[in-house]
């Protein structure tokens, strides 16, 4: 039986804030694998790419915040299986990629290899803090050197040096 491989896209974002001199970041702890993570998430039907990266940044670290940089900081790319539904197993090729658990129990757990692609916006925060989603566990603000040993994956590492770069940072 042929592997079946889906697409997903994501997108998300390095917010930042200038405290005196120096920059801030907002960072987030992942609820389900409590990890600190950069707030992205997947692109809802009809969405750009920067409208999914502003609107996940709100729901997932409680802020608004601005595009600062239309080029994307950093595309990360990779592969992993998940365990997707049977409404997603029958038609690889839906838009509807949202993850569904109680169908992937009643249909025995059948995994599927997806190839996730998740760009990253620089952006600039413009107001202060409201409520976190559910995703996110807690949230801090970082400094530059504390961002980079806090991420938990090495890609958002390179993602947040890349912000650093672009904010002169080094």
């Amino acid at each position: 039986m042929k592997q079946t491989t889906i697409e997903e896209k994501s997108a998300g974002g390095v917010v930042y804030r200038k405290v005196g001199s120096r920059y801030e970041f907002l960072i987030g702890k992942h609820s389900g694998y409590h990890k600190w993570v950069l707030p992205k998430g997947l692109v809802e039907k009809g969405e750009s790419l920067m409208e999914t990266a502003v609107r996940e940044v709100k729901e997932e670290v409680g802020v608004e915040a601005r595009i600062a940089n239309m080029s994307p900081l950093k595309v990360v790319e990779y592969f992993y299986f998940a365990d997707m539904g049977e409404v997603i197993n029958k038609n690889p090729h839906t838009e509807d990629t949202v993850r569904r658990v109680k169908n992937y129990q009643e249909s025995g757990g059948v995994k599927t290899r997806v190839h996730k692609q998740v760009v990253f916006y620089l952006m600039e925060l413009m107001n202060d803090l409201g409520v976190a989603g559910w995703e996110m566990e807690e949230r801090k603000w970082v400094n530059y050197e504390e961002g980079i040993k806090t991420l938990a994956f090495e890609s958002e590492q390179e993602v947040f040096v890349n912000a650093g770069n672009e904010l002169g940072c080094l």
